[in-house]
Order: C-alpha cells, then sequence, then structure tokens
C-alpha cells in the first residue's frame, strides 16, 4: 500500500478501525511529518515575506564619513560640581547621626571625610516602591 493509498484510508474513520497496526503507526508518523513539514515551510516563507517588507519599507542608506582635522585642542578643565545651598555643617551632623543611629556605636567615633552626592540611576517607579517597601517594614 502507499503512502498516498494509506493516508486516504486514514482520513475515513470507519476505515481506521480495521487498519493494523504498522498501518496506523506508519499513517500518524506520515501526517506528523506532513503537518511539521508544512508549517515550517509556511514559517519560512513568512520569514523572507517580513524581511522582504522590512526592506521596502526601511531602505538603507549610504553611509558617508567625512574625515575632518582638527587642531590641538587644549584639554578642557574640570567642572566644578555645583555646591548646595544648604550648610556643609549640618549635613555632616545629619549624616553623622544617622550613621551613629545605624550602626549603634557614639557619634564621636565617626569620621566623615567625603560627602559625594550620586545621581539615582533608578527609574522613579522603582525608587518609589524601595520607598514603599521601606516604609511597611516599620
Amino acid at each position: 500500500m502507499t503512502a498516498t493509498e494509506l493516508l486516504a484510508q486514514f482520513a475515513n474513520p470507519s476505515i481506521v478501525k480495521g487498519l493494523a497496526f504498522s498501518d496506523k503507526m506508519t499513517a500518524s508518523v506520515i501526517t506528523t511529518i506532513l503537518g511539521m513539514g508544512i508549517t515550517f515551510a509556511a514559517l519560512i516563507i513568512l520569514l523572507f515575506i517580513i524581511s522582504w517588507t522590512n526592506r521596502i519599507l526601511h531602505p538603507k542608506r549610504a553611509v558617508t564619513t567625512s574625515v575632518k582635522k582638527f587642531d590641538q585642542v587644549a584639554p578642557a578643565a574640570p567642572e566644578e560640581p555645583e555646591r548646595p545651598e544648604t550648610d556643609d555643617l549640618e549635613l555632616v551632623a545629619a549624616i553623622t547621626a544617622s550613621l551613629a543611629l545605624v550602626l549603634k556605636v557614639p557619634p564621636s567615633g565617626i569620621v566623615i571625610k567625603n560627602i559625594q552626592r550620586v545621581e539615582h540611576d533608578t527609574p522613579a517607579w522603582n525608587r518609589a516602591g524601595l520607598v514603599e517597601q521601606m516604609n511597611n517594614r516599620l
């Protein structure tokens, strides 16, 4: 029996009951391979169609590079960070007090040498979530 005849018989539910086990398994494997092959071919065709439309809608432009020769440039002076309006002594006192409270040591044992402001890299929603979690713990 050829594969075509077997698949024709496999399509009829009343005939399937009378088929031998080996014929049922062969027809099942053929059906699976055909289904997977057709799906794979359709996906490849879809890939080429998407690639083709992408090339049509967004054509590549020729990149022109021009080299400009500059004279010797003086090194830029480092910018002075903007000092906040608050008094530095008050800031040092507040940081010392909070560190003493967290570390459970006397404030006289803490020496602050340098204070640098660190900008947040995280988005606002992330910072808000962290603040909310910390407030809920207390």
